[in-house]
Formats: structure tokens, C-alpha cells, sequence
């Protein structure tokens, strides 16, 4: 059941907008006012050297709370980024859908 449902879902969903919507909303919901972090920048670990994206994250927490001027002050190309996000997210399902469409289409 579980199963068909996933692939119900993949129909209509495409995995590469899925995992940057889930991305997105995990940044989103997360608490911009918290010092802790997770990083995958691995110099950070080794040298303690702050990543460039360093407060990105912040950012877009501040951003969907409503906040631009924390969000522009943890880091410039917050809004920049979710804006190019989002296009990619629905650029990735415009595409999925109108295959779908076409290939609809085409078998009838």
C-alpha cells in the first residue's frame, strides 16, 4: 500500500524538486535565532574556517518568518537563493507535468 503510493506520488512529483522542497523546509522551519548548527563544510571541522554560506541557512529562516533585514544581515544572497530555488522547483515540475501530459497523449 505503502509502495503504490510512492509511486502514485512519483508520477506527479519529480525527486529533484522534492528533495530541494524538502531542503527549503527544512531550512525554513528551523529556528534562525539558534547558534547551533549542523555543516557539511569539512574545513570548518578541521581548521574551524567559516564556510562562504556561512549564515545562509539563518537567512531563509528570517526570510519566511518575515524578517528581511535579519535576513540581510545574515547573509546578502538569502532571498537570491530561495528565489532560485523555487524557480528550479517549479521549472523541475513544469517539465515533469507536461511529459506526463505528452506521453498521455501520445498512448491515446
Amino acid at each position: 500500500m505503502f509502495v503504490d503510493l510512492i509511486r502514485k506520488v512519483r508520477k506527479f512529483v519529480d525527486f529533484e524538486a522534492l528533495i530541494w522542497t524538502g531542503g527549503l523546509l527544512i531550512v525554513a522551519v528551523g529556528d534562525p535565532e539558534s547558534e547551533r548548527h549542523f555543516t557539511l563544510f569539512w574545513p570548518q571541522w578541521v581548521f574551524g574556517i567559516q564556510s562562504p554560506g556561512y549564515g545562509l541557512g539563518h537567512a531563509i529562516g528570517y526570510l519566511v518568518r518575515g524578517d528581511l533585514q535579519s535576513s540581510l544581515n545574515s547573509h546578502l544572497l538569502g532571498a537570491p537563493v530561495v528565489a532560485i530555488l523555487l524557480w528550479r522547483i517549479v521549472s523541475l515540475q513544469y517539465r515533469n507535468l507536461t511529459m506526463r501530459i505528452r506521453a498521455d497523449i501520445q498512448t491515446v
